[in-house]
């Protein structure tokens, strides 16, 4: 099986993902890791705004479906995945070539968001609600190379709500989800 999530930065991608890990021993692949690790083999500073620029020229230069293509040969037949920070349709149709995978979009209103992601102090990160807001813009284009955020989630096969700050509640969900689709 292989878990899917999307949704706006600082939704909870992460924190679904290492749950899945821990508690059913998935594998977990990030599609910013590995823009992340591209970036570093040629000396550029891993920012939020770098991040989005690279991974456009990377599709542009690859295919909209490179870094799905990129995760899926680190995978080997028959275990269980999350591959995270899916962002454009292009790397979900890849994605889906694959039995058993499920799309899952996860999300929270963008105060919340804002707030998560000043408390988690990644390096690179907007430090004001304007710049952050000015970033989303950017990750959800309507067509081109670009982050389609919006374009992404509405192929989701699952939507999860985590505007709470109770994490029993992101697992409960998550539980409910490995339940339904793990027995298909």
């Amino acid at each position: 099986m292989i878990i899917g999530l999307t949704g706006s930065y600082a939704s909870g991608k992460d924190m679904a993902a290492d749950y899945i890990v821990k508690k059913f021993g998935f594998k977990h692949f990030s599609l910013s890791d590995i823009i992340r690790d591209e970036m570093k083999a040629q000396g550029i500073e891993p920012t939020r705004e770098n991040l989005i620029v690279f991974g456009t020229k990377l599709r542009a230069e690859n295919g909209n479906g490179i870094l799905s293509k990129m995760a899926l040969k680190r995978t080997e037949s028959g275990k269980d995945y999350c591959i995270t920070s899916i962002r454009h349709p292009d790397e979900v149709l890849e994605l889906k070539k694959n039995d058993g995978f499920v799309l899952v979009d996860i999300d929270a209103q963008i105060k919340i968001r804002f707030d998560r992601m000043k408390k988690r102090n990644r390096a690179g990160d907007p430090q004001d609600f304007d710049t952050f807001v000015k970033l989303e813009q950017k990750e959800s284009q309507k067509e081109g190379s670009g982050q389609q955020l919006s374009k992404t989630a509405a192929l989701a096969d699952i939507q999860i709500s985590n505007d709470s700050d109770d994490v029993k509640n992101l697992e409960k969900q998550i539980d409910d989800l490995i339940k339904k689709f793990k027995d298909k």
